[in-house]
C-alpha cells in the first residue's frame, strides 16, 4: 500500500486511513540521507504526488477507495505535497484535508492549504490554497486533531524564526482556516523537531513528534507531551520507545469489548528491497498506558497482536484480531 504521511480516522464503524502516495520513484542506493539532493523532480519531490483514501471496518481487509485529491491538477506548477491530514467536521458534516506543500523545491515557499468534500471518498475541492491566518509562517509538518466537543486544531512545525519548533492553534468553526494568536499555545519543545501528532484520552491531551528526520532511513525517537487543557501548557514527558521510523500519527481504535486503545503509524523510509519509494514500510505500534501516566509502547518489533472490534453498521458487530507484520 503506497500510505505515507497518513493520518487514521474512525468514522462511523469504518477506519478510513488517508494518505500520501509517492508512486514508483526510485531511491539512489548512495547516499541513503534521504533528502540529499531534493529538488523537484527527485524521488520524494515530485509533483505528481496525491491523497489516497483506504477504507476498513477491522484494520485486518483494506479496501482501495481511489485518489481523493491529486497535486497536479490542483496546485501551481512545480508543487510537491506533503503530509496530508484530513478529519471529519460534526458541524459542517464536512471532511476537511489539510496539507503541505512547496513550490519550485524551496522549503522558503512552503505553505499550507485546505480542501473540502462532503464525502471521504472525495473528490476534495480546494477552499484555502495559502492558509495565512497562523501565528508563525514559513512552515513545515502539520497534523489535525478533533476535541470531544467538536473543535478542532492544528498542531504544527514552524521552519522559519523559531528553528523547527511547535505550536498549537484552535481552527474555525469549518476547520478551513486557523484563529491564529487569538487562540495559539505559543511556541513550545524543543528545536529541529517536525512530524507532530495529537490526541485525548480521558481528561489528558497529549502531543508527541520526533527530531528532523528528511526521509532517514534510521528514524526519529518520538517524544510526548502532555496537558490538561489543548493549547497546553505542555509537559515533556519521555520517548515511546526506538521505532525505527518517522512519525505520521496516533490513532484511537475500539478493542473487542468496545474500548478505547491508541495506535502509533510511522514511516520507515528507504525499507522497500527494491528501493521503490511507494512501497517503503509502515511500522505501527500500539500505545501501553502505564498508572503512573506513562505511555510506551513495544518498541519496533516484526509483529503483534490486538483484538479488535469489527463493525460494518450499528447493527452488525464482531471482533477480529490483527496482527502486523513490519
Amino acid at each position: 500500500m503506497d500510505a505515507h504521511d497518513s493520518k487514521m480516522i474512525h468514522h462511523e464503524g469504518r477506519y478510513h486511513w488517508f494518505a500520501a502516495s509517492y508512486g514508483d520513484c526510485i531511491e539512489p542506493k548512495t547516499p541513503r540521507t534521504g533528502c540529499a539532493g531534493g529538488g523537484v523532480g527527485s524521488c520524494g519531490f515530485r509533483t505528481d504526488h496525491n491523497v489516497t483514501l483506504y477504507t476498513s471496518h477491522d484494520l485486518t481487509a483494506w479496501t482501495r477507495e481511489g485518489v481523493v485529491f491529486a497535486a497536479a491538477a490542483n496546485l501551481p506548477a512545480k508543487s510537491v505535497l506533503f503530509n496530508p491530514k484530513t478529519v471529519f467536521n460534526p458541524r459542517s458534516r464536512l471532511w476537511v484535508l489539510w496539507f503541505n506543500y512547496i513550490v519550485d523545491g524551496s522549503f522558503g515557499r512552503s505553505f499550507y492549504a485546505c480542501a473540502t468534500s462532503p464525502t471521504a471518498a472525495g473528490p476534495f475541492k480546494l477552499v484555502n490554497r495559502n492558509v495565512t491566518s497562523l501565528q508563525y509562517s514559513i512552515n513545515g509538518d502539520q497534523n489535525l486533531f478533533v476535541d470531544d466537543d467538536g473543535e478542532g486544531y492544528i498542531i504544527y512545525t514552524n521552519i522559519g524564526t523559531w528553528h523547527h519548533r511547535i505550536s498549537i492553534e484552535r481552527l474555525t468553526h469549518d476547520f478551513t482556516d486557523s484563529l491564529g494568536g487569538a487562540a495559539s499555545s505559543g511556541i513550545f519543545g524543543e528545536a529541529y523537531v517536525e512530524a507532530p501528532m495529537m490526541f485525548r484520552r480521558g481528561g489528558a491531551y497529549y502531543v508527541a513528534f520526533g527530531r528532523c528526520c528528511c526521509y532517514c532511513e534510521t528514524g526519529s525517537i518520538v517524544t510526548y507531551y502532555t496537558a490538561t487543557s489543548p493549547l497546553g501548557p505542555y509537559t515533556k514527558r519521555s520517548p515511546l520507545g526506538d521505532l525505527h521510523s518517522q512519525s505520521t500519527d496516533i490513532f484511537r481504535y475500539l478493542n473487542a469489548s468496545g474500548g478505547e486503545e491508541y495506535m502509533y503509524i510511522g514511516d520507515h523510509w528507504q525499507s522497500a528491497p527494491d528501493r521503490v519509494k511507494g512501497h517503503d514500510y509502515t511500522v505501527w505500534a500500539p500505545l501501553v498506558f502505564g498508572e503512573d501516566g506513562n505511555v510506551t509502547t513495544a518498541g519496533f518489533a516484526d509483529s503483534f497482536a490486538v483484538s479488535v472490534l469489527a463493525a460494518q453498521d450499528e447493527s452488525r458487530r464482531g471482533a477480529a484480531s490483527y496482527t502486523h507484520y513490519e
